[in-house]
């Protein structure tokens, strides 16, 4: 059984709290589900359990800000795919025929992966779910993993048949939405939010439908935005001229849009969150990250899709970091009219002053990934510090270990170096999900990860794509629904 009490002893403790800073030795006290106390050193209280943390870096647990867990499915598919067979495959392909036990397992094998990874909380954008039983299975998935999240309820944006409406053209159900956001009424890991159209996918009168709904259950409203003229020309700045951005909304992506536009989104309350690495491998512009921080925001990060991108916060928060450094850098260089100069290594004498370190920096990374992702799901009152008073979301990674020894700045090696396999313990809530660097769930997430890929071939054969696992890329690729090979 789970201590109702432990004590971390002895861990290098990052805190990601500004008052608190990073502890080179330090022991945090969990009551509960919460974190009672963070220090140099404590007593530890009777009956404590008492965790060896030397040796050990401590991190808040990581946040994911987008993801699309209902694909893992189809995990590892989609490298080579545009953005547009991604949504015909996606959406016009798979959607109709994934089953709720297959959205099920997908989400239980994605949030299982999470907490294996040192993520304890996710924004899961789940827009596979063509029915109530599709919704109630994704989250049923979650629960039995135990990863704290926001479930985005997602608009299906399956292309028509004949007869049929236009995904564009219909609101978010109204009846589902407020039935999901009774059914987590209380949830204690959980909440609701709308995955809505926005102004790329949706004119103007859905848009007041989907954000006026938001607005009556008071929850968060989510959307995919590229910054192009979309199904509302003006975007964000009709949204707001209209006054419907009222409640806590999040924008996704965003590469396309002008910095008036982000302006309004930030001067609103809207957080921003960049999936940088599929961004730039769709070869869109450069993620917001330095654009949402110039203008005095604070970005977040995810890492969106299960079909193209691995769902591993460490390496978005090094794809992150070096993908804003390098556009900084070639803008740098525009502005001044640069040209390389000389080798580095002849630009070395002694005594000479120590230059500028690199920006945005490892730290900045972290925070990205914690903090600032907490306060993009609305959730940094609970999590995204090692803060007494906020829940004991928590992860130790092993500093002993060949990949980050010796660990003496451990910010650096938390998010220059380190990698899932460095995970040893996991707390969500106080409740250890992993330790030892094995994860609790373990058996029934392998049981679980075998039945997905039987319900994946079995998916495969069915729709007759068989040809998508042709790891060569040699094949023909065949039409799309609804599209005449070609077009």
């Amino acid at each position: 059984m789970d201590h109702h009490t432990k004590l971390i002893r002895g861990a290098a403790v990052v805190t990601v709290d500004p008052a608190l800073g990073v502890l080179e030795t330090g022991d945090v006290l969990v009551e509960g589900d919460t974190i009672a106390a963070v220090a140099p050193a404590l007593d530890a209280p009777p009956a404590a359990q008492v965790v060896d943390g030397r040796g050990h870096i401590l991190i808040p647990g990581l946040i994911n800000a987008h993801l699309h867990a209902w694909q893992t499915t189809v995990r590892g598919m989609g490298m080579n795919w545009s953005g547009v067979e991604h949504h015909l495959r996606m959406q016009s392909q798979f959607v109709p025929a994934l089953t709720p036990e297959d959205l099920g397992h997908a989400e239980f094998v994605g949030a299982a992966n999470l907490l294996d990874g040192g993520v304890t909380s996710v924004l899961e954008w789940c827009h596979g779910n063509r029915t109530p039983e599709h919704s109630d299975a994704a989250l049923d998935g979650l629960r039995r993993a135990g990863v704290r999240g926001v479930f985005a309820h997602g608009t299906v944006k399956t292309l028509p048949r004949d007869g049929e409406p236009h995904f564009s053209q219909v609101p978010h159900p109204r009846a589902e939405a407020k039935r999901l956001r009774a059914v987590l009424d209380g949830d204690p890991l959980l909440t609701l939010a709308l995955g809505v159209l926005g102004p790329d996918y949706a004119p103007i009168e859905v848009c007041r439908q989907d954000f006026g709904l938001a607005r009556e259950l008071d929850v968060l409203t989510t959307a995919h935005v590229s910054g192009h003229p979309g199904k509302v020309p003006d975007g964000y700045r009709r949204i707001v001229a209209e006054g419907l951005l009222t409640g806590p909304h999040n924008v996704v992506h965003a590469t396309a849009m002008a910095d008036d536009e982000l302006r309004l989104l930030l001067d609103h309350g809207a957080s921003i969150t960049a999936t940088s690495s599929v961004e730039v491998n769709g070869g869109f512009r450069e993620p917001v990250i330095g654009r949402v921080l110039a203008l005095g925001g604070r970005p977040s990060i995810g890492t969106d899709s299960e079909t193209a991108t691995a769902a591993d916060m460490f390496a978005a928060m090094r794809d992150s970091l070096t993908i804003q450094r390098l556009f900084d850098h070639h803008a740098a260089q525009r502005a001044a009219g640069v040209r390389p100069g000389r080798a580095a290594t002849n630009q070395v004498a002694r005594g000479m002053p120590v230059p500028p370190r690199k920006t945005p920096s490892s730290y900045d990374a972290l925070r990205w990934a914690t903090l600032d992702n907490a306060r993009a799901l609305g959730i940094d009152a609970l999590v995204g510090s090692i803060t007494p008073g906020k829940r004991a979301d928590l992860v130790l990674l092993r500093g002993t270990d060949l990949n980050l020894t010796p660990a003496l700045n451990p910010v650096d090696a938390a998010v220059g170096f380190a990698h899932p396999g460095n995970v040893d313990t996991v707390l969500v809530a106080g409740r250890t999900v992993k330790s030892g660097g094995v994860l609790r769930a373990r058996a029934a997430a392998q049981a679980a990860g075998a039945a997905l890929r039987e319900r994946a071939e079995r998916l495969l054969a069915t729709l007759g794509l068989a040809d998508l696992r042709d790891s060569t890329g040699t094949r023909p690729v065949p039409p799309g629904p609804g599209h005449p090979a070609g077009s």
